[in-house]
């Protein structure tokens, strides 16, 4: 007899969502202030809290995003890359516009001008617009010739 093979769980226990949200919480507070370190320390505690893989839960989506985020005020954009990479890959990432912005602007940080393009012009093309006007203007005169406004 062959048994079935259970599903991955997908769904946190809602008293430990909460207790993660209200960490991301506090953590955004800090992040509010300019106070990245202290951001990235609360986002880690929300983090662990995940039980492995991690990357199977939507939560994990967000608290990757809000780490790679604090990496790329710090400018440690190697930190900031494997973070939203990372997020990429939780469930509805397709849907982060905001990660995918974020990625675009590291590898163009990091000098990977093309692959950059890429990840922008992505945002730009599934409604991101507002969302690349509220960031410097370099990033979407990087994608000027792909978007028509050249």
């Amino acid at each position: 007899m062959s048994e079935t093979p259970t599903e991955r769980p997908t769904d946190l226990p809602s008293a430990l969502l909460e207790h993660i949200k209200s960490l991301c919480a506090t953590g955004y507070q800090h992040y509010d202030q300019h106070a990245y370190e202290p951001a990235l320390r609360t986002f880690y505690q929300a983090w662990v809290l995940l039980p492995k893989p991690q990357t199977q839960y939507h939560a994990a989506g967000w608290v990757l995003t809000a780490l790679g985020d604090c990496y790329f005020q710090m400018e440690k954009w190697p930190q900031a890359l494997e973070a939203i990479s990372s997020a990429l890959f939780c469930p509805n990432a397709e849907k982060n516009l905001f990660a995918l912005m974020r990625k675009g602007q590291i590898l163009y940080k990091q000098g990977d001008i093309a692959a950059a393009r890429v990840a922008l012009f992505k945002v730009y093309s599934s409604g991101g617009q507002s969302l690349l006007a509220k960031e410097p203007d370099l990033y979407l005169r990087a994608i000027a010739d792909l978007t028509g406004s050249a």
